[in-house]
């Protein structure tokens, strides 16, 4: 088991960037050219939170699959205001899908990544546990 966890943080910490240099308009990118899988029984949360001093406005966000298809979404047009944060969820139970694990990853358009913090992590549906978490941002 050690190793399997030890193997998915690796995988996480390299498949994870944010794109920091982002201008108005531009998608602040959680890496999506090297997916990370999910298996039954784990959901994938991403987390953004305001560090900044004014509200932030998020667009939308959703996770793909390895083909580019929406597994999830939420749409944006919301502001996430100085010192609060937003968490959106995969439950890897609710994709249909042929094998039991699935690769994805995660695309949040914003205005601006000034004071943007954003953080990933896989838990365990039934424990709670996390068994991957990787901060990305200043």
């Amino acid at each position: 088991m050690k190793t399997r966890t030890t193997s998915s943080k690796l995988i996480l910490l390299l498949l994870i960037g944010l794109a920091l240099s982002a201008t108005t308009a531009q998608a602040i990118v959680i890496e999506g050219s090297r997916p990370v899988g999910i298996t039954f029984g784990q959901t994938a949360r991403v987390t953004a939170a305001n560090t900044g001093t004014t509200a932030i406005i998020i667009n939308n966000g959703k996770f793909l699959d390895s083909d580019g298809n929406v597994l999830a979404e939420f749409a944006g047009g919301f502001a996430i205001d100085p010192g609060n944060m937003i968490a959106f969820d995969l439950n890897a139970d609710d994709i249909i899908r042929e094998s039991n694990r699935i690769e994805i990853r995660a695309v949040i358009t914003a205005e601006t990544s000034r004071g943007l913090l954003i953080s990933a992590e896989v838990f365990e549906n039934d424990t709670g546990k996390t068994t991957v978490f990787i901060a990305v941002g200043k």
